[in-house]
């Protein structure tokens, strides 16, 4: 986040973290492995996220909101660590633990997405459809770290709502719980994702 992917050096780590280059390549053998730990804490914070806020969702509509929440809570979801992401996406196809860490981890939100809107459609739309979501869910985060102005947690969370209701049954009753569930999943988000202990998790360092 604070000096992109290719100036970050094992010294600047070192730096930052207030120990010696020797101390941080005790834990990491080169910068590769460190990306790799990068990636794995990053995927388990999303991970956590989502098990803190399916733990109060009561039915399927508000377990679907808790994946998005999950994936675009402010605590996490800004400008700087979308950058930091983009940057760090782009050393996926050279690094083959991390292809594996980002692989489990997208194959993580699609069967999550399944499970939930196989309450709303058939097994073929199921699959094509939590197909499209977790690509959309990709596209926001890149976007989130290219475009000059940042792009917030509830303008991302309104953009999946869109593809949400065009993607599953809309009628008048189906689409008041979808509203509901947003709200209160983005509720229990800011209570659970931005109390000062998750943030300290997050984000250790800050």
């Amino acid at each position: 986040m604070q000096y992109g992917l290719r100036k970050t050096t094992l010294d600047k780590v070192g730096e930052i973290a207030g120990v010696s280059k020797g101390v941080v390549l005790h834990h990491f053998k080169d910068k590769s492995t460190l990306l790799e730990a990068v990636f794995r804490q990053s995927n388990t914070l999303l991970s956590d996220s989502f098990i803190e806020l399916c733990s109060h969702a009561e039915d399927p509509y508000e377990r679907l909101w808790a994946i998005v929440v999950a994936n675009f809570s402010g605590t996490i979801f800004n400008r700087r660590v979308c950058q930091a992401w983009v940057a760090l996406l782009g050393e996926v196809a050279h690094n083959e633990h991390c292809q594996r860490v980002q692989t489990a981890c997208n194959a993580r939100i699609y069967s999550n997405l399944c499970h939930e809107l196989k309450h709303f459609l058939n097994k073929a739309d199921t699959t094509r459809s939590a197909h499209q979501l977790s690509l959309l869910i990709d596209g926001i985060w890149v976007r989130g770290g290219l475009q000059a102005e940042p792009l917030t947690s509830a303008a991302a969370i309104s953009d999946m709502e869109y593809a949400i209701l065009n993607l599953l049954p809309a009628d008048t009753e189906s689409t008041a719980r979808h509203h509901e569930a947003r709200r209160k999943m983005e509720n229990v988000g800011s209570i659970l994702l931005g109390s000062k202990a998750y943030k300290e998790k997050a984000f250790p360092s800050q």
